[in-house]
């Protein structure tokens, strides 16, 4: 039987598992290594109460709502929430109001704002600590007053460097999948001190979106494949087509 192409998946948990899952099922062999995970934050309750004065609610990420606290959660009850996507609309809880998805990126997601909300109203981001800023700018310039409640934030996972040295060792993966620009910069930090030059130039990365790309301007690289839409299965599918047949 020929070797299957392997994928090595730097997403964190619980998203690692269904992107690997996804990639089996396309005939790929993922190993799944994740570089971060996500933490919890305590929310004060007087930003609580500030959540529960808001007009609408926007999330670019799952992770924001599946952190938040269960009285976090209550202040969305019955107000609008607009979503990335379809991942992040998913994870609001049942008791919010109407769920629009902008099946897009944070830009994507202001406009469907812009479109259903009049301007001037107060809208409550939840978000993680690291986050690039896009959507509280474009919010900003739109005319709304956003109201950031911090929910999660990114740590590295520890033995990373050790662990990714080892495999790029002793079996280098076919292909390297990042679905952050933290992801793409902790691989930097770790390879940088290694003579591992020929062995990147063998390796295809795929990563989220043009913006995590340039992370990898320097990198030595058979390739480095952004998706058309910042999204896993989108993503997924990027490698899929490249690696058949491989």
């Amino acid at each position: 039987m020929a070797r299957r192409p392997r994928v090595l998946v730097t997403r964190p948990e619980p998203g690692a598992s269904r992107t690997a899952a996804a990639l089996a099922e396309a005939g790929l062999d993922p190993v799944v290594m994740p570089f971060t995970r996500t933490v919890g934050l305590p929310v004060p309750a007087d930003r609580i109460a500030a959540a529960g004065a808001c007009d609408a609610v926007v999330v670019t990420s799952a992770k924001a709502l599946t952190h938040a606290s269960a009285a976090l959660r209550a202040a969305l009850a019955g107000k609008p929430v607009f979503a990335v996507g379809d991942a992040s609309a998913a994870a609001v809880p049942a008791d919010a109001g109407r769920v629009l998805s902008a099946d897009g990126d944070a830009l994507a997601l202001a406009d469907l704002v812009a479109s259903e909300l009049p301007k001037g109203r107060s809208v409550l981001y939840l978000c993680g600590r690291v986050r690039t800023g896009t959507l509280e700018d474009a919010l900003s310039e739109a005319g709304y007053a956003p109201v950031l409640i911090e929910t999660y934030d990114v740590e590295e996972v520890s033995r990373l460097t050790e662990n990714l040295i080892e495999c790029l060792r002793e079996a280098p993966p076919d292909a390297i999948m990042f679905h952050s620009g933290v992801s793409a910069g902790l691989f930097l930090e770790a390879v940088a001190e290694h003579a591992f030059n020929e062995v990147l130039e063998t390796i295809d990365f795929f990563v989220i979106s043009e913006r995590v790309a340039r992370r990898l301007d320097a990198i030595p690289s058979r390739s480095v494949t952004a998706s058309p839409e910042p999204r896993d299965d989108a993503l997924v599918a990027c490698v899929r087509l490249a690696l058949a047949g491989r």
